[in-house]
């Protein structure tokens, strides 16, 4: 088996709109180095680390840098980058966005000026007033759409699909695999579930020009989704597209099916794929739901996942923090962020941030394993739809479906 050291093939930086960054950099303040005090110690790269340590919500989120602590060690036992291990300066946010203020204070008093996280759409924006005029190049672990606009946060990089992406792909599938006519969409009352939920009627209509048989949003408040069920199926939905975050909620959904012994086609988020899910809901509940997922990490009988892909796969069973949510830790990105900054880093010879900067605006081809990236000075939304597929729930109990291993959907 091969390692899974790192990207298979070097960074590929577009030198025109290269040059011309440059150029349209001569008007901002000197540039700075990721360490603003390099003599006092040139043997290690500082990166700032946000997530919650304390809170409601420690418990959930701080599993979730668990990619991000394997490239590191990776990353440091090949020597670092540059000759520099990089050392974590990590910051508390309670997962709270009224926090982020002061962590990114705190994190620039010390000179940092490369930051992954924090974890949480809200909380990446509530950085982002901090970070933008700071110049911290950021890696937030969110899929907020508008966190991929260059010209809003340029010095914001998405490693990860996008919410619009997300929508799109699920009703795309819908409408052309499984070629249902009435659609319901669910969706939680947050910013995450409209967003998607929005895409998704776009697309219906775009592809089909179709309107939901019936949309349900509910607050998060709820305590039981047994009506909004009941009004999907009075409408004669024959499938479900369903943006829900929340395991309790997921369940709850998936528990009033089985009352109803009712069981359209699911597509939804990747929050389905929680192996919990299986120990709170029948199992025929299960058997046609499909969660949107990243192509590189499903398997067909075919098309078997990469060496790197399962070599990661196999490390997330060694950490007990990632049972049963190894797919939400799969997804996150900061593992590939970090063998971007060392990829980009190492060809352009060069520690200075607006360097580092210009040359992640002119990515292009990167292998990560979320996807190929590609970032231009107007879009650091990494990834495109073809990296993008619709993964089996079910499969989670398959024997191949090794940690965050999961069966692509037939025709995905």
């Amino acid at each position: 088996m091969k390692s899974s050291s790192g990207p298979a093939s070097k960074v590929s930086i577009n030198r025109r709109n290269l040059m011309r960054s440059a150029a349209a950099s001569i008007i901002c303040a000197p540039a700075i180095s990721l360490l603003k005090d390099a003599r006092a110690d040139e043997s290690t790269l500082r990166i700032g680390w946000v997530r919650p340590t304390t809170g409601k919500l420690a418990s959930s989120f701080a599993p979730l840098y668990a990619g991000g602590d394997i490239a590191l060690a990776e990353i440091n036992a090949a020597g670092g980058i540059l000759g520099r291990k990089l050392v974590i300066h990590e910051e508390d946010d309670e997962a709270s966005p009224a926090k982020e203020p002061g962590v990114v204070k705190k994190l620039q008093d010390s000179g940092i000026n490369v930051l992954v996280g924090p974890t949480g759409s809200s909380q990446v924006l509530a950085s982002l007033a901090f970070t933008t005029p700071a110049r911290i190049i950021q890696c937030g672990v969110a899929n907020g759409s508008v966190l991929g606009d260059a010209q809003k946060n340029p010095y914001h990089y998405m490693c990860v699909y996008t919410t619009e992406q997300e929508g799109m792909v699920a009703a795309k599938y819908m409408i052309e695999q499984i070629k249902l006519k009435k659609i319901g969409i669910l969706h939680e009352s947050t910013p995450f579930g409209e967003d998607a939920a929005r895409a998704s009627r776009q697309t219906l209509k775009d592809l089909a020009n179709l309107e939901p048989a019936g949309v349900q949003s509910y607050p998060m408040s709820a305590i039981d989704l047994s009506v909004y069920i009941r009004n999907l199926q009075a409408a004669g939905c024959d499938g479900i597209i369903a943006w829900m975050a929340s395991n309790t909620h997921i369940a709850m959904a998936f528990n009033a099916m089985a009352q109803l012994k009712w069981f359209p086609h699911v597509v939804g988020h990747v929050n389905l794929f929680n192996d919990g899910l299986f120990d709170l809901v029948p199992p025929e509940t299960l058997r046609n739901v499909y969660g949107v997922y990243y192509r590189g990490w499903t398997y067909t009988d075919q098309q078997p996942v990469s060496d790197r892909h399962l070599a990661l796969a196999n490390h997330f069973l060694k950490i007990p923090a990632a049972k049963g949510i190894e797919a939400y830790i799969a997804g996150c990105p900061q593992y590939d962020f970090l063998y971007l900054l060392k990829a980009v880093i190492e060809q352009e010879k060069s520690f200075d941030s607006d360097t580092i900067k210009r040359a992640l605006d002119n990515v292009k081809g990167f292998k990560g394993l979320l996807g190929t990236f590609n970032f231009s000075p107007t879009n650091h939304a990494g990834v495109s739809l073809e990296d993008i597929t619709l993964a089996s729930v079910a499969s989670g109990r398959d024997p191949r479906s090794i940690s965050a291993l999961r069966e692509r959907a037939p025709g995905a």
